[in-house]
């Protein structure tokens, strides 16, 4: 054997065993790389399991706050219902009793006359 052909088995030879610990290197960092992706893969469904239950309680709240803001609407038209009810009812007689007791004072002054 040739130097040159010693020389061209010794590089070839360290070519294949840097291409062969690269290849067990990439083969360790996607181990690691699934292994990664299984974790996060099982804490994203903590994640989305717990986001369910926050947006379905959130759902139930909205409800309540709906059927809160539907009474407090009824409310209100009941309570406007009933004020202008009230006003119709007892506009006229009150303006009536405080005109006649307007009235009545004021007969009574020129009854009594001036003070002297």
């Amino acid at each position: 054997m040739s130097a040159a052909a010693v020389a061209l088995t010794v590089i070839s030879t360290a070519i294949v065993l840097t291409l062969l610990g690269a290849a067990l290197s990439l083969r360790r960092s996607a181990r690691e790389l699934r292994l990664l992706v299984e974790e996060m893969s099982d804490h994203a469904s903590t994640v989305i399991g717990e986001a369910e239950d926050t947006i379905a309680r959130a759902r139930g709240e909205l409800q309540r706050v709906d059927d809160l803001v539907g009474s407090a609407e009824a409310i209100t038209e009941t309570v406007g219902s009933a004020s202008r009810v009230a006003h119709a009812v007892l506009a006229a007689p009150l303006i009536k009793i405080l005109a006649f007791g307007t009235g009545t004072a004021r007969a009574g002054r020129r009854m009594r006359g001036p003070i002297r």
